[in-house]
Formats: structure tokens, sequence, C-alpha cells
């Protein structure tokens, strides 16, 4: 009789180790400059916010007599990201 031993009968501890930066602390290389990741996010978002608004205005502008709902409904829900909901101040 042969008895072998298999990987069944070795008990086996598997740890996971796992290890969460910050945004603040990894950097990273953009155009020749070492910036957070944080901020070039940030960045990103905010000039694709002005560029949709900026094209939004100018085609509203352009065809006045258009149709021109979905731009305003562009230009609404790029700015309910910037301007914070109403809330009711329970200090008083």
């Amino acid at each position: 009789m042969n008895l072998e031993k298999t990987n069944n009968d070795i008990p086996m501890e598997h740890e996971h180790h796992i290890e969460h930066e910050d945004d603040d602390h990894i950097e990273w290389n953009v155009c020749c400059s070492k910036s957070s990741k944080s901020f070039i996010k940030y960045i990103t978002t905010v000039l694709m916010s002005i560029t949709i608004l900026l094209f939004c205005i100018f085609m509203i502008a352009s065809n006045p007599k258009q149709d021109n709902s979905i731009y305003f409904s562009l230009l609404s829900s790029i700015l309910t990201l910037y301007i914070p909901a109403p809330t009711l101040d329970k200090s008083n």
C-alpha cells in the first residue's frame, strides 16, 4: 500500500494584507511633474465640466430657434454637481 500525503492533509493559513493608501499620498507623474492623485482627478473633473458647460452655452446661443432641451438638461445636471442642496439648519 502506497500512502501519499496530499495537500488536503496539510493545514494552510492564508493571510491577506491589503494596505490602502490615501489618495493624498499617491503621486502621479503627469506632464513632467508629480501631483497627488486626488488633485489630478479634481482638475480633470473641473475641466470636463467647464468644457461641457461652454459647449451647451454655445449650442443654445447659436441655435435659439431649435429645440435645445438636451443642452438645458446637460447644463442643469452639471450645475447640480457644484451647487449644494439646500438644508435646514437645526442649530437654531
